[in-house]
């Protein structure tokens, strides 16, 4: 199975499989053929909690395969005003 790096951000790190501080980041084993919604689906986030994803620095979408080495990282809508 490839394993890849995931980084949480903008209070995403509580589904960090052993908590989070301001921004979790852990290897994660994902199948061959995952997907980003595979692995909100394996932490448990709600497809609606994130806002951003960006692999290897290139936003992307739930469907986006991964692979070997990738570079996940999570992002919640922010408010501000």
């Amino acid at each position: 199975m490839p394993t890849i790096e995931v980084r949480l951000h903008a209070g995403l790190e509580r589904y960090a499989p052993m908590g989070g501080g301001a921004a979790a980041s852990f290897p994660l084993a994902v199948p061959d053929g995952g997907t980003v919604g595979d692995v909100l689906s394996h932490l448990g986030i709600p497809r609606e909690a994130v806002h951003l994803i960006f692999v290897n620095g290139l936003a992307q979408f739930l469907d986006s395969p991964l692979k070997e080495g990738d570079r996940l990282a999570l992002f919640a809508p922010i408010g501000g005003g």
